[in-house]
């Protein structure tokens, strides 16, 4: 079977992908009014989104740090905030998992949308965690605060 174009590609891009793909899906089931009531916007459904939009955003704040400089040089204070970027994604996962628990009982979501919902969030939280390992790796030889 192949693989759909638009999912080719580098393999250390697969995070930003399955983190994009986490965001869309959650505004779009969240902007469904009949579902999420607008009554709730603020109390809950604005914190999801708001989540899910963080978990993209981190991580990609993080990959936009350079740890070395052209000359091969590390940063430690660099590794430390990419590092500290890639923790804070990683936790709004979690946080993402937990408000998912909150909107399935207020809003009655079926046990079906929440494994599917929860699925794509772990598997953008397994692709974090396996970045931040291989980070780790590489630059575990530097002092951490």
């Amino acid at each position: 079977m192949s693989v759909p174009e638009n999912e080719r590609g580098d393999r250390k891009m697969q995070v930003f992908v399955k983190a994009n793909d986490l965001v869309n899906y959650t505004i779009r089931i969240c902007c469904n009014k009949k579902v999420f009531l607008p009554e709730y916007q603020n109390a809950l459904t604005n914190d999801i989104i708001r989540t899910a939009k963080d978990i993209f955003i981190f991580a990609w704040e993080a990959n936009e740090i350079r740890v070395t400089d052209n000359q091969g040089k590390v940063s430690q204070t660099k590794y430390v905030e990419r590092r500290r970027l890639q923790e804070i994604s990683i936790r709004r996962c979690n946080d993402l998992l937990a408000l998912m628990q909150m909107a399935k009982r207020l809003f009655h979501l079926k046990a079906r949308r929440i494994k599917y919902w929860g699925r794509r969030t772990t598997e953008a939280r397994e692709l974090l965690v396996k970045w931040r390992d291989a980070d780790t790796r590489r630059y575990g030889h530097l002092d951490l605060p």
